[in-house]
């Protein structure tokens, strides 16, 4: 076993297919086949169920895959710490940011990056709260921005971003408002994500603390659709107000606060135990000084 069988092993799941990770990876493709039993020989254990589509890991394939992957991603750190230049560090960090923040947090990132630090890549993954948690604590992420949670109390976290949420529907149902009572959405179209998205465990207890049913009409995992639905008059969502403030200012959406108001509390998160690397914390600064500057804009509260 080797580096470069645990890399050719990860190409082959990622593209799900031998024929394809042989020409991606410009090997033949009996030579890889033969490094993947070579490696189930070695381990003893079945890594890959063979289809006639392709292929996929099985169990013991995918422990396996997430030990490779975190090997790989040492050793690259190894490498580019001993190729580090003064004055111009080299490196890669991977962020994870939830999908309410990543239009507003990561191409002006991405931007300042290029700038500022040309040589340190920065790799992003948008996805749900819990599975960027997931990630981060098994070691596949550097730093994340999550919804603070008692659930989340496994990584490393520091605060970072503190809003309040809003109640978002098409401007001509709201145009009359300037706050929206919680009591006046139970009889309405109420649009929100499904357990356990942290926004859906915000709102429930909301509504839940001032006494009032909490009877969501359509639950959907998907920001942009429920903010569609809002801006077709569906239904009303109740979102971080940066997550919608182009919307907003296009015309497109309109916002009001809540009433009681409904606090959302993110941080930033890294994976514990682990030092983290120059890059990883130099995307660490620059993200809290590009929140600083887009507090303004969105309404963030940059909390210490």
């Amino acid at each position: 076993m080797n580096l470069i069988h645990l890399s050719n092993f990860i190409q082959v799941v990622e593209w799900g297919n031998i024929s394809k990770a042989a020409q991606f990876l410009n090997i033949a493709q009996p030579a890889l086949s033969r490094q993947i039993l070579s490696l189930e020989e070695e381990l003893g254990a079945k890594l890959l169920r063979r289809h006639t589509w392709g292929v996929e890991p099985t169990e013991d394939g995918k422990n396996f895959l997430e030990c490779a992957r975190r090997i790989q991603k040492e050793c690259t750190a190894a490498r580019e710490s001993v190729q580090l230049k003064k004055g111009s560090p080299v490196g890669t960090a991977y962020l994870g940011v939830p999908s309410a923040y990543a239009v507003t947090l990561v191409p002006p990132l991405l931007q300042r990056m290029r700038v500022i630090y040309p040589n340190i890549r920065v790799h992003v993954v948008e996805a749900f709260s819990g599975t960027i948690y997931e990630w981060l604590i098994s070691g596949r992420l550097d730093l994340a921005v999550l919804y603070y949670s008692k659930e989340y109390n496994a990584a490393e976290t520091t605060p970072f971003i503190d809003e309040d949420m809003v109640v978002v529907g098409a401007p001509a149902i709201l145009k009359d408002k300037t706050r929206m009572p919680l009591s006046e959405l139970g009889d309405r179209k109420l649009v929100v994500p499904w357990r356990p998205h942290i926004f859906r465990l915000v709102l429930e207890a909301a509504f839940i603390s001032a006494g009032i049913p909490f009877t969501p009409n359509i639950e959907i995992d998907s920001l942009p659709c429920m903010k569609e639905l809002a801006h077709c008059g569906d239904g009303f969502t109740i979102l971080p107000p940066s997550s919608v403030f182009q919307e907003v200012e296009s015309g497109r959406l309109a916002c009001v606060p809540t009433s009681p108001e409904i606090k959302l509390t993110t941080v930033l998160g890294q994976t514990p135990g682990r030092q983290p690397s120059r890059a990883a914390s130099i995307v660490d600064a620059e993200l809290r000084k590009l929140a600083a500057e887009l507090a303004p804009r969105t309404g963030w509260s940059m909390t210490v």
